[in-house]
């Protein structure tokens, strides 16, 4: 038996958001939303600087009689200032945006400066969308709820 829609609702975050995670959960509206900025730094190479963010987030929608939706949606942003040298400055931005079902891991690392405490040091990331997926479909299962 499927726990009501209200009281999924309510008890998402209280369940989901746990100390020292990455990432987080809000309820808007009818849908579960599980949120990772998982890639925020700048990095630094010779006559460059990178400035690059990488968002994640898994929404699951609830439909009704204990069946609920998945949406994958990834935002990824980059800045470069590039020292072309004569007095020169190339400056570039990209965006990519994924909306849709996907399953991502990546590892990266490079040189890069803490946002917080400005120190620069080795940087390394490890990513995967079932670090979020697993623990918020394991939520659903355990208050009746499948997906459709």
């Amino acid at each position: 038996m499927a726990y009501e829609k209200q009281q999924v609702l309510q008890w998402a975050p209280q369940s989901l958001n746990l100390q020292n995670q990455p990432w987080y959960v809000t309820v808007e509206g009818d849908s579960i939303v599980a949120r990772w900025k998982w890639m925020d730094v700048q990095w630094f190479a010779p006559k460059e600087v990178t400035k690059e963010l990488q968002a994640y987030t898994f929404t699951i929608t609830l439909k009704g009689n204990g069946k609920y939706k998945e949406l994958d949606t990834t935002v990824k942003k980059a800045s470069t200032i590039q020292d072309m040298g004569g007095g020169k400055v190339k400056l570039g931005t990209s965006q990519q945006v994924f909306i849709g079902k996907k399953t991502e891991k990546a590892v990266a690392g490079g040189i890069g400066m803490n946002n917080t405490t400005g120190q620069v040091g080795v940087v390394g990331f490890k990513y995967s969308t079932d670090y979020i997926k697993q623990p918020v479909r394991a939520f659903m299962q355990n208050c009746g709820w499948q997906k459709a």
